[in-house]
């Protein structure tokens, strides 16, 4: 009886190793390197995205579209609409400043630093713009580090390297050394799963978002324009009405 349940626990590891497949340590030095490599191969250019984005909690969501735009250096731009026509939102961001306007209510509020201004713009993504711009377009390494910390280790999707940069805790790369997930460290935290499209290279499609009090945000890539030509500074720059009270971002009300 001994020998049968010894049988059988052997064939029950050989099968959960098959199927996580492991990756041995000259693997995932390769896989981290291919992301480095696929990152290189993505320079800033000039580039136009028409987005949707579905957020909320479960039962409870609204959608939105959007049009994201810049040169991929200095300034970007991002307009949110509620309808057709209806502009809910201009944002900018230029380094670590940050401008919100509201044609609802026509105020505008700005902020400076590098944390995570769009989550208190009412925009439930945890990146900046810039970092989002960088990840849309193929550029990983900016948005979650060169080099990683600690062992990496394999699971059912793919090898799962703790971050020593970017937005901190892990990501999970595929064999193609492509993004797949990530998650925040800590209990109130950020979780990330990421789709592809069938370009070549393939590029970010579908951004799943889910943090742990339950609100989530799903951001679709409708359209992708790759530009020749950069905007100039009066297409990237946010003109505000000239009655339109100037307040901290701290201030808005989502």
């Amino acid at each position: 009886m001994k020998n049968w349940f010894f049988f059988l626990l052997v064939l029950l590891l050989g099968a959960c190793a098959g199927r996580h497949g492991a990756v041995s340590p000259e693997g995932t030095d390769e896989r981290w390197q291919k992301m480095l490599t696929a990152s290189a191969a993505a320079p800033p250019s000039p580039y136009r995205l028409q987005m949707s984005l579905r957020f909320g909690v479960e039962g409870d969501t609204r959608r939105v579209t959007a049009l994201f735009w810049g040169n991929g250096n200095g300034a970007l731009r991002l307009d949110v609409m509620a309808g057709i026509g209806a502009v809910a939102a201009n944002i900018l961001e230029d380094g670590q400043h940050f401008l919100l306007y509201v044609p609802r209510d026509n105020k505008a509020y700005f902020y400076q630093g590098a944390a995570r201004p769009l989550l208190n713009a009412g925009v439930p993504i945890p990146f900046t713009l810039r970092h989002l711009a960088d990840m849309l377009n193929g550029r990983y390494a900016p948005v979650f580090g060169a080099a990683y910390s600690g062992s990496a280790n394999t699971t059912a999707r793919g090898t799962r390297y703790p971050l020593t940069g970017g937005p901190g805790g892990d990501i999970v790369l595929n064999a193609d050394g492509l993004p797949v997930s990530w998650r925040e460290n800590g209990d109130k935290a950020w979780s990330m799963e990421i789709g592809y499209d069938d370009g070549t290279p393939p590029l970010p499609q579908r951004l799943a978002l889910t943090h742990s009090n339950g609100n989530r945000a799903i951001l679709l890539i409708k359209e992708r324009e790759p530009l020749a030509v950069a905007f100039s500074p009066d297409q990237l720059h946010l003109a505000l009405p000239e009655n339109a009270p100037l307040l901290p971002l701290a201030r808005y009300k989502k």
